[in-house]
Formats: structure tokens, C-alpha cells, sequence
């Protein structure tokens, strides 16, 4: 058959197929009659009347009028071209070479600027005087029952340029199993007291937290456990130092705290940061097409376009 037949009954099969489908504003329910023949004549009408009745129902009456031409007819013939994958898959490699085009190099430009803070964060660490470490699981247990009545965590404090005066810091954990997020609760440790030498300092876990160490010694802890400190205070030779003391741009914590966990989350991350400290007129790959996409789903039925936006 030759290829101009053939597309002459795709397309014919195409038309039939959106003919079968009722021509009423979607703002209305269809009969049982109307729906079946709609789902006869193309089996993804199923889902896509069900997606679209749980959004309609809830439009105000002042948004179903505003579409009230939008008919179940125009909006599947919409959608279906909005998922023609033969359609949409070239223009997006040709999107993506554009991309690359005018905007690519800014990425390795931002490479350069997390490299510079974070040599800088490097260079002004706290760590560089103090290292802190989990020493000591400490339980104490009620007389009369057993039961866990205390838990103090010893924490091994090295002085690492001479001695400390005061010291600040925080700890948390998350399980290295089922700990997936990247939140924890940071719990705030300060010590008063000078420490020229290796010293342990103890401080008591709050009720809540009590349980989870019940079980646990140090070494079994750190096995199931992944141990945040960050030191974020110390008082030496009579002078303050605090990382509250050195400013970095969000956009650029932003990317540190996600570039070895999150890798989509760093991409965003990135992006911003281009944006906020390189190029404000930057836009990312994702944004780019989109920008591209919208512009073609906007030509092709603006009205359907404005109504899925609104959902």
C-alpha cells in the first residue's frame, strides 16, 4: 500500500473515531448512551472522562460557562495530540540541541561557582579546630522495674589548633535503612567549659528520643544510624567564630544540601543558582521546553489550552 493511502486511512480512522464522540460542553454529564459510544470507538476515552469529571464537578459555575465550548469532542482530539509521541519526540530533541546551543555553557559556569564556595566553606570550616565524635551510649534504669529511666550521649571532643573555650554544636540521625528523607532533628549541644586535650562531654536525650537507644551501643548505633554533628559555635583565644559569621547565597546552599542525595532536586538547585547569580535571562532545560511545547499547544486550541490550565 502505498504511504499516501496509508495515511489517508489513519487519518480517516482518526476523524471517525473523534465523530463518535458527542459534541456536548464538558461542563455537562454524557447519557450512558453518549459514553459508550465514546468508549467504543477508543478505549482511553474510559480514563479520560473519569480525570476530567472530577475536575469539571468542581469548576464554579462562572468557569463552566467561561468554557462552556469546550466539548468532549475538541478536548480528546486536544489531548490525543498532546500525547502524539511521533509529533512531539522530534521537536523536543531539536529543543534540546537549542538548549545546548544558548544555554548550555552556563552549566559548567555554575560548576565553577559551587567549586569556589565550596572551597570556601572548606577554608573557613569549624572542623579545622574541633572534631567531634560519639564516644559513650550511657543508660541508667529505674530500681524498682528495669525500666529506662535516662540516656546521656558522651560526645569525644578534640582539640585540633590549641585550646577551645566554648563550644557549639549540633547532632541528629536518621536510620540508614527507611531514611530516605533528607530531614533530621538537629539537637543543640553547647559546652562551657575550657578543653586544651581529647575530653568527653555528656548531654541527656530528650524524652521523645529516649527508646531509640534503648537497644544500642555505640558501635550498633552508628551501624543502623547515620550521625550528623555540625559545629556551628566556638569561642577561641577569647574571640567568637560562628558560621553564622560566613554568608552563602541561598541559591548556592541550596545545591550543596541536595547535589549527593537528590540529583533532580540539585538540577533545580542549579538552575536557580544560574539564574540568581549568573543569569537572570537563564532558563533551564525543562523550562525551555516547555516554553517551546506551550507555545505550540497554545497555537493549536487555545481555548482547550486555557481550560487544562485552569485544572
Amino acid at each position: 500500500m502505498k504511504k499516501g493511502c496509508l495515511l489517508f486511512f489513519v487519518v480517516a480512522f482518526v476523524l471517525s473515531s473523534c465523530n463518535s464522540i458527542s459534541n456536548k460542553p464538558v461542563s455537562e454529564k454524557l447519557s450512558t448512551a453518549e459514553l459508550s459510544k465514546a468508549i467504543k470507538s477508543d478505549t482511553l476515552f474510559t480514563s479520560f472522562y473519569e480525570h476530567i469529571r472530577k475536575e469539571v464537578d468542581d469548576m464554579s459555575d462562572i468557569k463552566k460557562a467561561k468554557y462552556n465550548d469546550v466539548t468532549y469532542r475538541r478536548l480528546f482530539k486536544y489531548v490525543k495530540f498532546l500525547q502524539d509521541t511521533t509529533y512531539w519526540k522530534p521537536l523536543s530533541e531539536k529543543w534540546e540541541k537549542e538548549w545546548e546551543s544558548e544555554y548550555g555553557i552556563y552549566l559548567s559556569k555554575a560548576d565553577s561557582v559551587l567549586n569556589y564556595w565550596k572551597k570556601y566553606l572548606e577554608d573557613n570550616s569549624l572542623d579545622k579546630y574541633v572534631q567531634i565524635e560519639l564516644a559513650r551510649i550511657d543508660k541508667e534504669y529505674y530500681s524498682y522495674s528495669y525500666g529506662l529511666k535516662e540516656v546521656n550521649l558522651g560526645f569525644r571532643l578534640i582539640p585540633l589548633q590549641g585550646a577551645i573555650e566554648q563550644v557549639r554544636f549540633n547532632y541528629g540521625y536518621k536510620a540508614k535503612i527507611n531514611g530516605d528523607s533528607k530531614y533530621y532533628e538537629k539537637h543543640n549541644c553547647l559546652s562551657t567549659t575550657p578543653f586544651s586535650a581529647p575530653t568527653i562531654r555528656y548531654w541527656e536525650v530528650s524524652y521523645s528520643d529516649r527508646d531509640k537507644f534503648s537497644g544500642y551501643n555505640v558501635e550498633t548505633f552508628l551501624r543502623d544510624y547515620n550521625l550528623y554533628i555540625e559545629v556551628t559555635k566556638i569561642r577561641k583565644d577569647g574571640e567568637n567564630i560562628s558560621t553564622d559569621d560566613f554568608y552563602i547565597p541561598k541559591e548556592v546552599s541550596d545545591c550543596l544540601e541536595n547535589e549527593n542525595d537528590y540529583p533532580f532536586l540539585f538540577e533545580l538547585s542549579k538552575d536557580d543558582l544560574i539564574k540568581g547569580l549568573i543569569n537572570k535571562n537563564y532558563l533551564g532545560k525543562r523550562d525551555y521546553r516547555s516554553k517551546k511545547a506551550d507555545e505550540i499547544r497554545e497555537k493549536k486550541d487555545k481555548l482547550c489550552f486555557d481550560f487544562l490550565e485552569e485544572l
